[in-house]
């Protein structure tokens, strides 16, 4: 097939929407297809700096006009842009005619999230934004392109069940949607494993960006709580670097060194980080994919995450028990201490079941999807 993949952000594959896309095309690619990329960089300059207004205005535009300049530069069978902002370019290949299928790749539905988060914001007395009124007023019409994406998109793909049961209780007459996990690197997979061992069980890992919806209010209160009800455990958070001091300030003074902060790495230095942890520790209030957790368990180590999205799908066949309700503290402390005061193996059933979450995998259910997207486009255009 030929294939055009579009996506706001660098071309990264160590970053998180940005690797998915990254890593399902060079699989796309290994499986024989011709696929061309658009990233921030084609998409033109970026003039509004406040996140959702360049949403709302400036990012469906930059869309459009990148998605049409390709279209009529080389034929495509499917175009698959990421994230809503992309319904403008939906509707102008619709209207213009375009044979091939038009799809939508959610990397975590923003609609779920504005259901999720401001309850959890009020909670912990942490402020939405520095403009809650503006974010409040445009709420409404970010949720709008959503409504238009599911008008002219051919198919949406989501990276979660959760995601996509909110979409369809929340927005009538969709298009074809489908819940397609995000895959594990081949290096995750392949490369041979340490034993689990008292020490590894003894060290606990995160690894993500500090943002709120990662819940590093919660973490700092885990650390602090399993740290010090356990002399023994010792904590490593991998995070940006302008993020230390804050998490810095908030550990009590009697667990702070045990507790080590590291910047962002590559996956090939991710891998003997991860391997020499045994407890993934990721409390998230919200997730798309999750695939942080993933990489957790294709290494063997137990993972306590929040119970939802794509930890919940994947968690709930292979370690049912890591699963705790999203902001319960207590459950996370009790799970945490109850992985390291165990003397269990590698998990080699999660380690198996990854093995089914490759990139090449993912990049297999896409191509199935767009031919049946494809396939049903054709029959209601038989029909009208």
């Amino acid at each position: 097939m030929r294939i055009l993949t579009v996506a706001n952000v660098p071309a990264n594959p160590d970053s998180g929407a940005a690797g998915t896309v990254y890593h399902t095309n060079v699989a796309l690619r290994q499986l024989g297809h011709d696929v061309d990329e658009l990233w921030d960089a084609q998409l033109g300059p970026r003039r509004i700096r406040h996140g959702n207004l360049h949403s709302l205005i400036e990012q469906p535009l930059a869309y459009r006009r990148a998605v049409l300049r390709a279209t009529e530069q080389k034929p495509y069978d499917a175009v698959m842009i990421s994230q809503p902002q992309g319904y403008l370019a939906a509707k102008a290949l619709r209207r213009c005619g375009f044979s091939g299928v038009v799809i939508n790749r959610s990397h975590g539905l923003e609609l779920r999230v504005n259901s999720v988060l401001p309850v959890w914001h009020r909670q912990l007395g942490v402020p939405a934004s520095r403009h809650p009124m503006l974010t409040r007023a445009l709420r409404p019409f970010l949720k709008r392109q959503w409504t238009e994406s599911i008008r002219w998109f051919d198919g949406v793909v989501l990276p979660s069940h959760d995601d996509r049961d909110f979409l369809e209780q929340h927005l009538l007459g969709f298009p074809p949607l489908l819940t397609i996990h995000h895959g594990v690197p081949d290096l995750f997979l392949d490369h041979p494993r340490p034993d689990m061992t008292d020490d590894r069980r003894q060290r606990l890992l995160f690894v993500g960006q500090h943002s709120f919806i990662k819940g590093p209010d919660l973490l700092v209160e885990i650390v602090n709580r399993v740290l010090t009800e356990s002399p023994g455990l010792s904590m490593t958070w991998v995070t940006s670097e302008e993020a230390h001091r804050w998490i810095l300030d908030r550990l009590s003074d009697t667990v702070s060194d045990r507790v080590k902060l590291h910047g962002w790495v590559d996956q090939s230095r991710l891998l003997p980080l991860f391997d020499r942890h045994g407890i993934f520790v990721f409390p998230s209030f919200f997730e798309g994919a999750g695939k942080a957790c993933i990489e957790a368990l294709a290494r063997g180590l137990n993972v306590v995450a929040s119970d939802t999205g794509g930890m919940r799908d994947h968690l709930s066949r292979v370690q049912p028990d890591g699963c705790c309700p999203i902001g319960d503290v207590d459950a996370f402390c009790r799970q945490i201490l109850k992985y390291s005061r165990s003397s269990t193996p590698l998990n080699n059933h999660a380690i198996q079941y990854c093995r089914s979450l490759t990139w090449r995998n993912c990049a297999r259910q896409l191509v199935q999807f767009f031919r049946q997207c494809e396939h049903e486009k054709t029959t209601a255009l038989q029909m009208q």
